[in-house]
């Protein structure tokens, strides 16, 4: 294909209205969990993403992209331009159930990939070939509605700590998203890797920290252990 990646994002993020109709009569149509409806919304959203494509003459054939097989492959979508762009599915709902209770929330805090693997997705694709398309929904015990398309650079979407690092789970290394209706705190790529590298060397100091912490108490034990 000979077209250029740019030219396929504007056309696509031309379309977000288009494809929010699509995914609003999906839901009216079918009868969504709540709890899975993320992840089951993504087969629809890929198939308004490969009709939108075709219909701008980006998808010509079926070697033009690749969707993938299983949520361990990335990226979802791939669209096979002269330089390629990866795409990558998201969502979030404004209200979460609590204690049996439904109440709202700013952000879903969704994975949005490991700092353990963002280096490699980025020497494939190249930072700004990889893009978000983030379906923001509305789904409790009475209602049953997506609100928003958005579709933007990857680092758009990932927030950022009080401690002005990348906002991750210290646990997995996991990337945690900005909440919904803030203006996106990373504006750029060069603000996003930057912020990287201070956040892997953050996470690494405290989880240093945390083990020899253990050791020490380990130590303990076995001296104590012995004058027994």
């Amino acid at each position: 294909m000979n077209k250029n990646q740019k030219e396929a994002i504007k056309y696509l993020s031309s379309t977000k209205d288009k494809i929010l109709t699509y995914l609003k009569k999906v839901v009216e149509s079918k009868d969504f969990n709540y709890r899975t409806f993320g992840t089951a919304i993504e087969e629809h959203l890929a198939m308004a993403i490969v009709e939108t494509f075709k219909e701008g003459k980006f998808i010509e054939s079926e070697a033009d992209y690749i969707l993938a097989l299983d949520k361990n492959y990335f990226p979802d979508f791939e669209l096979k331009t002269k330089t390629p762009i990866a795409i990558e599915f998201k969502s979030g709902n404004i209200n979460q159930l609590r204690d049996g209770k439904w109440i709202k929330v700013k952000n879903s805090e969704n994975d949005m990939g490991t700092l353990n693997m963002w280096p490699s997705k980025i020497k494939k694709f190249g930072g700004e070939n990889i893009y978000y398309v983030f379906v923001l929904y509305n789904f409790n015990d009475k209602n049953r509605e997506v609100l928003r398309v958005d579709i933007a650079p990857f680092y758009q979407f990932i927030g950022m700590s009080a401690g002005k690092v990348l906002k991750y789970r210290e646990k997995d290394g996991n990337l945690r998203p900005r909440d919904f209706d803030v203006e996106p705190p990373i504006k750029t790529l060069k603000q996003f890797e930057e912020l990287f590298a201070k956040t892997v060397i953050y996470r690494s100091k405290r989880i240093i920290k945390k083990h020899k912490l253990i050791i020490k108490k380990a130590l303990d034990l076995e001296k104590n252990s012995k004058k027994e």
